[in-house]
């Protein structure tokens, strides 16, 4: 019976100490993944947020049963200030982080998606984040991997590629997310 008493305590201290553990190192999933044009940028008064306008959003790696998962997005908003300009066109990775309000995503980091001669490209992301390192395998809060490279499935080539089947040419791309 102590024994028992013990291992039970053991186990309740044991998920206690590694659970704030498993949650932090939790990468993003390619579900989060979205591409939009940036509109503005507004400081909120109340809170550390920024507010993001997007215009033409999709989440380009969800299936064709997202929209019963997923709310649609209403509002964006960030811990950072994104130092990019007006119809930009970006790639971030963004999330319901409050499910009492799932239509407000947060994003998490955004980088500029570019596309010239026909072959896409993403810039650098503008702020760390929580990615899945393959070198060293582990979780890190990087911004040395790029975008796309941090998820456990897959590297950064595979979703550009898939990316890249998705919009072939430029103009594919430009007419997706058109320029208001």
């Amino acid at each position: 019976m102590k024994g028992c008493a013990l291992f039970m305590s053991l186990a309740i201290l044991g998920s206690i100490a590694l659970t704030p553990t498993a949650f932090a190192c939790l990468p993003h999933i390619s579900d989060d993944v979205f591409v939009a044009r940036l509109q503005a940028v507004q400081k909120t008064t109340t809170q550390d947020y920024y507010h993001l306008t997007m215009n033409h959003p999709q989440f380009i790696f969800r299936g064709f049963g997202a929209w019963i998962k997923y709310p649609k997005a209403k509002q964006w908003q960030s811990h950072f200030y994104p130092n990019l300009k007006k119809d930009d066109l970006v790639i971030g990775l963004a999330y319901v982080q409050d499910s009492a309000n799932p239509k407000i995503y947060n994003i998490t980091s955004l980088a500029r998606l570019y596309c010239q001669n026909d072959i896409l490209s993403i810039g650098q992301p503008i702020t760390p984040f929580t990615a899945w390192d393959r070198k060293n395998k582990n979780c890190q809060y990087s911004t040395s991997i790029g975008l796309l490279g941090g998820f456990l499935a897959h590297d950064q080539s595979y979703y550009l590629k898939k990316l890249r089947k998705k919009y072939p040419t430029c103009q594919s791309l430009l007419s997706a997310f058109p320029k208001l």
